[in-house]
């Protein structure tokens, strides 16, 4: 029978730690013994909220989209204000939560395994589509909005992708205010 503490270990918590896995080793090293180990509790644990490691792995895309990129879309529903009061709220709040720090991983997983790959081309439609209705909103054409959309879509994935120091959290909100700047300094 599994403890107490066992129990307490929710799904949320097992997929939480199989993304950082994934961010820090890869999708080979995301597996039951290591993540029970990590988490402090026995396997047993992890039966009572998954059926196997597969299960886990098809978990994983969905707690992806829903831990990193809906705490990011929601910026732009709770912020008053108008589109670029926005859209710098969502720039800090990923300047300072770096939601996008699982994104290589993900992209990784997805160059291999077609289901994720189909999650990772959901979010990032859904993460461009937030971007360009608020440039829309400023005022830009569909075209020009979807442009600067993939502008500051690209930027952000590529920074991770280019990224091999960490940078501090001014040095991130810095750069957010400036790129914020670039993308709107002709708009309302």
């Amino acid at each position: 029978m599994a403890s107490r503490r066992e129990h307490s270990q929710d799904r949320d918590s097992w997929l939480a730690e199989a993304l950082e896995m994934l961010r820090e080793r890869g999708i080979d090293h995301v597996k039951v013994e290591p993540l029970a180990k990590r988490l402090g509790v026995t396997k047993g644990s992890f039966y009572w909220h998954f059926k196997n490691r597969c299960d886990l792995l098809r978990s994983l895309p969905e707690f992806w989209a829903r831990s990193q990129t809906d705490p990011v879309l929601d910026q732009v529903e709770t912020t008053n204000g108008g589109p670029i009061e926005k859209m710098r709220a969502v720039l800090e709040f990923i300047a300072r939560e770096d939601p996008d720090r699982y994104d290589n991983a993900m992209r990784a997983w997805a160059q291999f395994d077609s289901e994720v790959a189909v999650a990772v081309a959901q979010i990032d439609d859904r993460r461009m589509a937030t971007a360009q209705s608020l440039f829309e909103e400023a005022g830009l054409s569909p075209a020009d909005a979807a442009f600067r959309a993939r502008l500051w879509y690209f930027y952000d994935v590529g920074e991770h992708v280019t990224r091999d120091t960490p940078v501090s959290l001014e040095e991130r909100l810095e750069r957010a205010s400036h790129r914020l700047k670039l993308l709107t300094s002709d708009l309302k």
